[in-house]
């Protein structure tokens, strides 16, 4: 039997010359395992099966979805929301007023539990 550091330095051809020459016992059922993982192993390579027609059309339209979804962004964003305001005084009144009522209906909440 040759050392770890031996075997770690010959080529494939020098290893398989090597094991032919050893005698050493194959162990009971490694046929058997190996035919197992290799058949295993053909079985997870298999190709996905095709896609059926129904797949197909729902593909087909969920891409024309998000394609209409696409298109009609730009248009949304390109419009001015309604609650803008040209003067800043006139802003801040606004949220003052929002947070009033705010803090109004939080108070209801408090004090009715």
């Amino acid at each position: 039997m040759k050392r770890l550091e031996d075997l770690e330095k010959m080529d494939w051809q020098e290893l398989e010359t090597a094991a032919l020459h050893e005698d050493i016992p194959v162990p009971e059922g490694l046929e058997k395992r190996i035919s197992e993982k290799l058949t295993a192993r053909t079985i997870v390579a298999e190709p996905a099966p095709k896609k059926t027609g129904r797949r197909i059309l729902w593909t087909a339209v969920a891409a024309a979805a998000v394609l209409a979804a696409v298109l009609a962004l730009p248009s949304v964003s390109a419009r001015e929301p309604k609650d803008t305001f040209d003067d800043p005084q006139l802003a801040y009144a606004q949220v003052e007023e929002a947070f009033q009522l705010i803090g109004q209906n939080m108070a209801k909440i408090i004090n009715n539990q």
